[in-house]
C-alpha cells in the first residue's frame, strides 16, 4: 500500500512516515495542496493522510480535487479540530483522525479498511 501524506508540519510528516514504515507501508509526503495535486496520481496512491489547515489552502480543496478521478484512494483527514469531523466525512473522507494520534490509532484505522 502506498500512502501520500499532506501536512504542512514537516516533523509530523516524518513521524507519520516512520510509523507507516513500521507497519509495512510506503509513503511520501508533501507540505501543501499545490504539491499534493502535482504529486497525486490515482494509480500511485492507495491512501492519503490529509491535514485540513495547510499554508496554501484547506484540505477540503483536496477532497474536492479527488472527486474528479474515477477511482480515488481512501482518505484519512487529520486535524486538531474535532468540530470538523462531520463535515469532513460528508465531503468524502473515509475517516477522521484527531491530533494528537498514536501508531496504534493508525494501525487500527488501516486494519479496518
Amino acid at each position: 500500500m502506498n500512502v501520500l501524506i499532506v501536512d504542512d508540519e514537516v516533523d509530523l510528516c516524518k513521524l507519520l512516515s516512520l510509523q507507516l514504515k513500521s507497519l509495512g507501508l510506503d509513503s511520501e509526503y508533501v507540505n501543501s495542496i499545490s504539491e499534493a495535486k502535482e504529486k497525486y496520481r490515482p494509480e500511485k496512491f492507495d491512501l492519503i493522510f490529509l491535514d485540513l489547515n495547510l499554508k496554501d489552502g484547506s484540505g477540503f480543496e483536496m477532497l474536492d480535487y479527488l472527486k474528479q478521478f474515477k477511482s480515488t484512494p481512501r482518505v484519512i483527514v487529520i486535524s486538531a479540530y474535532d468540530a470538523e469531523r462531520s463535515q469532513v466525512l460528508k465531503e468524502g473522507a473515509d475517516y477522521f483522525l484527531p491530533k494528537p494520534f498514536s501508531k496504534k490509532n493508525i494501525a487500527e484505522i488501516i486494519d479496518s479498511f
